[in-house]
């Protein structure tokens, strides 16, 4: 699953689920889903820095694991948008 996605791109994503960014003084951004508190929490990219493999990992595992994606559908635009 190793993709160059732009940062912008997969906060995109994130938001279109339904999920809401969250005030921090810290270095991460930080992002809940309204309806059950999902959280994800990601390094303070900038919006056209390429996100790690490993955190595109984690998002993926939290948006599926949470019941909010399915598998396929985030890889579908893993694909789309490396293209």
């Amino acid at each position: 699953m190793v993709r160059d996605i732009q940062f912008s791109d997969l906060e995109q994503l994130i938001f279109k689920i339904g999920f809401t960014k969250v005030p921090t003084t810290g270095s991460q951004q930080i992002y809940q889903y309204p309806l059950s508190g999902t959280l994800v929490i990601l390094p303070a990219y900038e919006q056209q820095a390429y996100v790690q493999p490993v955190h595109l990992v984690a998002v993926r595992r939290v948006l599926v694991e949470n019941g909010l994606i399915n598998t396929n559908f985030f890889d579908s635009f893993l694909e789309k948008v490396a293209s």
